[in-house]
Formats: structure tokens, sequence, C-alpha cells
């Protein structure tokens, strides 16, 4: 490709100039994303349960948190955790639980985000306990409103 063609691409980790930058942006314009109380009282949440969301231990999330997750997977490539942001339930055996516990690390490790990555916490927990399970051979289900 003739170089005259190529994007124009800064260095990784360095922000060029652009003329959007002078508009009258605070730092704290979205602190809110950043707060725990903006999500305590979302509508969409995602359950995680094993047979019932009506099971005690059965796990309630903040349906905008959960696919902050699913969206930084999908635009990894992932495979996964991607599936679990649709509308349809999905239900993990063992081994998507295992690679699932890899890609909540993995996308964890990308964020700048404590929300975020309370959410990993709570979702590798939840799905660590079963695994630890001597002979757990059942399934998750994730399952959003």
């Amino acid at each position: 490709m003739p170089r005259s063609n190529r994007a124009n691409v800064p260095n990784p980790g360095r922000l060029a100039a652009c003329p959007w930058q002078d508009a009258a942006v605070t730092p704290d314009r979205y602190a809110d994303r950043l707060d725990a109380a903006t999500y305590e009282d979302d509508d969409e949440t995602v359950g995680i349960f094993e047979s019932s969301p009506d099971e005690p231990d059965s796990l309630w999330l903040s349906g905008r948190l959960f696919y902050r997750l699913t969206g930084v997977a999908a635009a990894y490539d992932l495979h996964t955790l991607p599936m679990l942001g649709g509308p349809e339930a999905e239900q993990l055996n063992r081994p998507r639980c295992e690679s699932l516990l890899d890609e909540l690390a993995f996308v964890a490790d990308r964020l700048n985000d404590p929300l975020a990555v309370q959410t990993v916490q709570a979702v590798s927990d939840y799905v660590a306990i079963r695994l630890g399970r001597p002979g757990w051979g059942g399934s998750i289900t994730f399952e959003g409103d």
C-alpha cells in the first residue's frame, strides 16, 4: 500500500493532540459510571444460578455492569464470555465454566474499572465454588431480564 494511504496511528500508549480536546469536558463527566450507586436500582439484571433463579445462593448482578464485561470480551474475540451477553439464557458446563474463569481474568486485567473488577470477582467466586466441588458435573445458567 502506498505510504500516502496509510492511517496515521500514534504510538501505543500516547494520545495525539485532538481538536475536540479543547471542548469543555470536565474530568468528572463520566464519574457516575464508576459509582456503585448508579447501578443499585437497575431494571436490567443478570441472574446466575445452577437450577433455579430462586435458589438462595443465586447471584444477581447489574446488567449494565455485566454487559460491560461481555462487550470487552467480544472486542478481544473471546468465546465464552461474549455469548453470555445475549438475550437468551445460556447454560455452561464444566469445560465452559473453566474457560469463563480464564476469560474473566483476562478481561479484568485489561480494565481500570473497579466496578467491572468487582463484578468479575463475584462471577469468578460463584463459578469457582462450583468447580471446586468434587465430581461436580452440573451446569450454571446465565440469564438476563
